[in-house]
């Protein structure tokens, strides 16, 4: 009994030690086919055939996909997506035969044959075989290797080897697509943001005359926080950047807590000036709140409109009567016509409109003139003193 129990704990560790992470055992990978994809699988010296669900494959196996996605669970807790016109085959390294595929590391870098070149994968990456050979990094970092020559590409910037042995001196940002799944995936956060703040940057530019938005001071007043970064500085600034880029930029660096501000600066702007969208600078400096950083840059275009506003013109209305013009005299017999009288002065121009609300000066109305009366008309008093002449003329006169 004794024996057989140290033979049953034997036989434990050893399969123990057989298997990794998932289930899967040293040497062998897991299949799992997308409901209503076409996929086909080849085990070793068996042709390619057309499987469904979950299926364990060995080293060796070929996976090529017709239609719709499937996933391959790796013994060291890596996994490899495949999408329709991916083709991979699983071996020790595992090599990319044509098209796409996601790769994710696990306990160790997964690294990935490609046209004679090697890649490594430490993280998530994107890797494409078509005329070139390219790598995009969603997370963590990638080393390319071809010949002789060597890249690492990190998070949120890709790389191709055009040929054997040609490696980029330098990464580039990461080319998304918006309806690409994977880049939907790993960066749909980046792409939103992109959208709020390239928005907001350009709308800011536009409502700026030539010239404003170029100064320390400026960007001061509409954040504040800007204050309390003694670097910030004219030496900064450029004059060839769009003020709404530069706020954008100025809102992610107070924002960010890698480095010095300076170099986070530095950092943003020379990320964004490689070509990298707003979303994709805000995600390298990890900045994880994107509400708060769009809400720190509508606030500042708030700042802006309140601080820097014009001051309205109110226009000034002359309160002083209006001359009216007195027609001359006609001129008797024989003698010189009369001077035409001066013109009166025309009213002062005003400067602007007044500005909405604001209370106008009204002239005074110019009093109603009664015309002298008329030398041949009885006038008004003329009915009153028929009456008290008839009233004397009877009592001085009584009738007989």
């Amino acid at each position: 009994m004794r024996r057989l129990a140290i033979v049953l704990v034997s036989a434990i560790v050893v399969a123990g030690a057989g298997c990794s992470r998932g289930g899967v055992h040293s040497g062998q990978a897991v299949v799992d086919v997308e409901k209503g994809s076409r996929v086909l699988i080849g085990e070793r010296d068996q042709g390619l055939r057309l499987v469904e669900g979950r299926r364990t494959v060995h080293l060796g196996a070929q996976v090529k996909v017709l239609a719709g996605s499937a996933s391959i669970a790796l013994d060291d807790g890596g996994r490899l997506d495949v999408r329709r016109g991916s083709e991979v085959a699983l071996g020790l390294p595992v090599s990319l035969v044509a098209e796409d595929l996601l790769v994710t590391s696990g306990d160790r870098p997964v690294v990935v044959a490609v046209a004679g070149s090697k890649v490594s994968v430490d993280g998530v990456a994107r890797l494409t075989r078509d005329l070139a050979v390219s790598a995009a990094t969603y997370r963590g970092k990638v080393t390319l290797r071809s010949a002789a020559r060597s890249l690492v590409v990190p998070a949120l910037r890709q790389a191709e080897v055009p040929s054997l042995g040609v490696v980029q001196a330098e990464p580039d940002p990461l080319d998304y697509d918006v309806g690409d799944t994977w880049d939907r995936r790993f960066l749909g956060a980046a792409m939103d943001l992109t959208e709020q703040l390239q928005s907001r940057s350009d709308g800011f530019s536009k409502q700026l005359e030539p010239g404003e938005g170029h100064t320390p001071g400026f960007y001061r007043v509409l954040i504040p926080a800007l204050e309390h970064e003694p670097g910030f500085g004219d030496d900064l600034l450029s004059a060839t950047t769009d003020p709404g880029d530069t706020l954008v930029g100025a809102a992610i660096a107070v924002t960010g807590r890698i480095g010095t501000f300076v170099e986070r600066w530095d950092a943003v702007f020379g990320f964004h000036g490689q070509g990298a969208t707003w979303g994709l600078v805000a995600l390298d400096q990890q900045v994880n709140d994107a509400d708060a950083l769009v809400q720190t840059v509508d606030v500042a275009i708030g700042n802006q409109s309140f601080a820097f506003a014009p001051t309205p013109t109110v226009a000034l209305v002359s309160n002083a009567p209006t001359a009216v013009p007195v027609a001359p005299a006609p001129a008797s017999p024989g003698t010189a016509p009369a001077a035409a009288p001066a013109a009166a002065p025309a009213p002062p121009a005003t400067s602007a409109l007044p500005a909405p609300g604001a209370p106008l000066v009204t002239l005074p109305e110019l009093p109603t003139l009664i015309p002298p009366p008329d030398a041949n008309s009885p006038g008004v008093l003329a009915p009153l003193l028929d009456v008290v002449a008839d009233t004397l003329g009877g009592l001085l006169n009584p009738a007989p």
